[in-house]
């Protein structure tokens, strides 16, 4: 019974937890309401562990949040929080011993708190590679639209995908940039020979850490907007203006395709189904309806990059935008075309391996995004859809 009794007690508050942060505090209010009404039930003793754990969480996010955020101390928000905390705490009273529940809560949620994101990565490498460029470059000025590759040993395949790329996009400039991520097979000649400017990075370390040094490259040398594409044809460079179009007419800070909303020419049954999965598990976790998480045709406003953390060495994209959505970025969905890889194979490794470390990467990156700053930004207490556009705006 003590066992059942706490697993209710976790359950409902994480619940009332998330109540408070993702709904506001008028939809917690009927949450909180609802396990006070259980907790003086003949449903008890569960009702009174679930509200003990619920007002564990609660007290946390309004005293993280007040100390964060002292301007807005006499806030609505603060008020009604202050209010539902003190409404829980009546049945509480009841069975104080199940107070050490919400204290680990606690501990927990704080420790995320002061972890939190850290903004983009850099490592040795990246210097060696971006010197090593200038001693020989200079310093180019890139178009206002930069499509940034990340390839590795894609010989074969990267030169018919630099071709397809068109010089210029809805009025605006393009240029290229490949960061080839340690090849051995002559990825980077392949390249040079293009228009295309390439960063040879000395050592493989994977696409994140590759897109991570491009989009830095890019954002340096002028590029207003970054487009990301893969070496090995799998994106239809048709889709192009379609996701650029929303980021370059300011509807949108991050468009990313879809092929859920358009089409996929690749049979693999597994990994279709891995795609509406993930695609669901980031819809709940961040509370924005999203249909594919992993598809890498995506356009964005360039200086967006330097806010995002960028941890990933291979499984970046469910990080990009997980990050984007958990720094207020506008973010849209487009649909969009995943082709059949025109030659090669992928670097991801099977489906299991790729499903596991891919959903780690998706919980990772949530717990650090949102987990430990969710408290200190609540949809509810920022201000809504003109707070997001005035950080877009920065």
């Amino acid at each position: 019974m003590p066992a059942l009794e706490l697993a209710a007690g976790l359950v409902s508050g994480c619940l009332a937890g998330v109540l408070l942060w993702r709904w506001g505090v008028a939809r917690a209010w009927a949450g909180v309401v609802a396990l006070v009404v259980l907790g003086l039930s003949p449903l008890a003793p569960y009702g009174h562990s679930a509200t003990v754990t619920a007002v564990g969480i609660e007290l946390v996010v309004v005293i993280v949040r007040w100390r964060a955020l002292p301007g807005e101390r006499g806030s609505s928000a603060a008020r009604g929080a202050g209010w539902t905390c003190a409404l829980a705490l009546l049945p509480a009273l009841i069975q104080p011993a199940w107070w050490p529940v919400p204290v680990v809560l606690a501990v927990v949620t704080v420790a995320g708190a002061q972890a939190g994101p850290r903004g983009p990565q850099a490592d040795e490498l990246d210097h060696q590679t971006l010197t090593s460029f200038a001693a020989e470059h200079g310093s180019p000025r890139l178009s206002p639209v930069t499509i940034v590759i990340a390839a590795f040993r894609e010989a074969s395949s990267l030169p018919v995908v630099l071709r397809r790329i068109p010089s210029e996009v809805l009025g605006l400039g393009v240029d290229v940039v490949v960061v080839d991520d340690g090849s051995g097979d002559g990825t980077a000649e392949a390249a040079r020979s293009s228009r295309a400017h390439v960063l040879r990075c000395p050592a493989n370390r994977g696409q994140g850490a590759a897109l991570r040094l491009g989009y830095r490259f890019a954002r340096e040398h002028g590029a207003r907007f970054i487009v990301t594409t893969d070496a090995d044809g799998q994106y239809d460079i048709e889709d192009l203006s379609r996701v650029l179009g929303p980021v370059v007419a300011g509807d949108a800070d991050f468009v990313t395709g879809s092929r859920v909303l358009g089409r996929q020419e690749t049979h693999d049954r597994v990994r279709r189904l891995g795609v509406h999965v993930f695609a669901w598990t980031v819809t709940v976790l961040t509370g924005h309806r999203i249909t594919d998480t992993s598809f890498g045709l995506r356009a964005m406003r360039a200086e967006l990059t330097a806010l995002v953390t960028l941890d990933q060495p291979q499984y970046q994209s469910s990080e990009l935008l997980i990050g984007m959505l958990a720094h207020d970025a506008r973010v849209l969905e487009v649909p969009a075309t995943m082709q059949e890889r025109s030659a090669g194979s992928t670097k991801k490794g099977g489906n299991l391996t790729y499903g596991l470390r891919y959903a780690g990467v998706v919980w990772g990156t949530w717990w650090r995004e949102y987990a430990g700053r969710a408290v200190l930004r609540a949809p509810a207490m920022r201000g809504g859809e003109d707070h997001a556009r005035a950080v877009a705006a920065r």
